[in-house]
């Protein structure tokens, strides 16, 4: 094992810059001894109180308290430390549960949407309230979509909702029955339990369709959907949810796409 070692190499050794080696032994942190050349040689000590800087720094520990523990290091203050990393390790272990329970859940979202029994088949399904992230916004492109399902994202705080495609726009029924199927209301994302929320999708029975492929297929989709509706003595409530299940955030062929139509009945 080598006893000394060049700046350039332990900042290769940590990832880190010499700008930043540089910038502890100005705060009196760690400070290398000299050689005759003039070079600064870290020592075995050196790498230890670095170790003890990255590991206080990841636990967001200012400088200043980082060089008092090292300038005054007793037992009761390490222990102070490798309980505040403990319970750094434990936070870190629930976010990656709350992860793997999310991703598991858009695994099956996605196997879901490709079970093609349910393609053009509608369906009549009780919803209890759901909640959501709302954008009041006139939509009526592609990109425009996109666009606001970005600003939901950016509203909601949550950082796992960078697992939740659960994104939906509203067209009103007035919209449908002039044929004008993409001139959107809103746009929406769905989220779980205990995330924050805005506004709520109302509780009640929905008629739902699923189609596949291109989106020139929701003429035929809305025909098929309030057709049924219709005969069977209901009405069709204010708006439709568009889910997009499958789009081009998963795939980039078109016939892949499956798109689901939700229509509360009244």
């Amino acid at each position: 094992m080598k006893l000394h070692y060049t700046i350039g190499e332990i900042a290769k050794l940590y990832n880190i810059t010499t700008d930043t080696l540089r910038h502890y032994e100005k705060e009196g942190l760690l400070i290398p001894e000299r050689a005759l050349n003039g070079y600064r040689i870290y020592t075995l000590f050196d790498i230890w109180k670095l170790n003890v800087i990255t590991t206080m720094k990841r636990l967001d520990i200012s400088l200043k308290e980082i060089k008092q523990f090292l300038e005054e290091r007793s037992v009761e203050k390490e222990k102070a430390i490798l309980n505040q990393e403990l319970q750094f390790i434990e936070e870190q272990i629930n976010s990656l549960e709350k992860q793997r329970h999310y991703i598991n859940h858009r695994i099956f979202a996605l196997e879901d949407a490709q079970t093609n029994d349910l393609i053009n088949q509608v369906r009549f399904i009780d919803y209890s309230e759901r909640k959501i992230i709302h954008l009041e916004e006139k939509i009526e492109t592609d990109n425009e979509v996109d666009l606001a399902f970005h600003q939901l994202m950016q509203q909601s705080k949550e950082t796992i909702q960078i697992y939740n495609r659960d994104f939906a726009v509203l067209l009103p029924i007035e919209k449908i029955h002039q044929r004008k199927y993409n001139e959107y209301s809103d746009a929406i994302l769905i989220v779980g339990e205990g995330q924050p929320y805005d506004r709520t999708l109302p509780q009640g029975t929905y008629a739902t369709l699923r189609y596949q492929g291109s989106y020139q297929n929701a003429e035929k989709a809305y025909n098929q959907l309030l057709l049924r509706i219709k005969s069977l003595g209901y009405h069709p409530g204010p708006y439709a949810i568009e889910r997009y299940l499958i789009d081009i955030n998963q795939t980039s062929n078109i016939d892949e796409y499956v798109t689901e139509l939700q229509v509360i009945i009244e």
